[in-house]
Parts: structure tokens; sequence; C-alpha cells
């Protein structure tokens, strides 16, 4: 009876564990890369990108719709620009299925 419970606990209680996750600092570098409108963006300083793959948060059209990808970079290019801080939206449960890839959501400017 205990194992039953603890199974059915750990059913219900694990999909909610699955939160995003929110990345703050200042952008350091962006680059494009591919053909679809993708780029990468990482931040200044001991990253807080310091788990995910080559500490870089990816953003790719598999996540985003295009116009959300050319808003995401025209963003991320003033940020830079500006030196202002953003934040960045990645799911880590699905870094395992990316091979460490932190892909991004979404991006905001902070002040």
């Amino acid at each position: 009876m205990k194992t039953f419970l603890i199974t059915v606990l750990l059913a219900v209680t694990l999909p909610v564990m699955s939160a995003p996750s929110w990345y703050k600092g200042k952008i350091k570098r962006i680059w494009p890369y591919g053909h679809d409108g993708s780029f990468i963006v990482t931040f200044e300083g001991n990253s807080n990108l310091s788990d995910c793959k080559h500490k870089y948060a990816y953003f790719t059209p598999q996540k985003q719709p295009e116009k959300m990808l050319e808003n995401s970079y025209a963003l991320a290019l003033s940020a830079f620009h500006t030196s202002a801080s953003v934040g960045i939206v990645i799911d880590k449960d699905e870094m395992v299925e990316n091979d460490g890839q932190c892909r991004a959501f979404s991006i905001d400017l902070r002040k």
C-alpha cells in the first residue's frame, strides 16, 4: 500500500515540479546561426547559464514563432547595446532532450 501511495504521489507531483526557470543578466555575446533565424545569447561574468551547455541560451523557431523570434533578436540587440539586464525563460526539463542546450521561450528587459 505504501509503495502504491508513493508512486501516485510522485506521478502527481513530478509534472508540477517541471517549471520554467528564469535566468537574468547582461548580455555578453549574441550571434545568429543557421538559416532559420536562430541565435545564441551569453551573459557577462559568472553566468547564471552555468548549467546550460556552453553557458548559452539558444533561441530557435522550435520554441518561438518566426515573428516572436525576430522580436527576441531585436530586444537582445537593444539590451546588448544599452547594457540593460534581461530575463530569459528556459524549461530545464527539456535540457536532457536537447543534449544540454537551454532553449529559450522568451526574453524581457530588466531594470
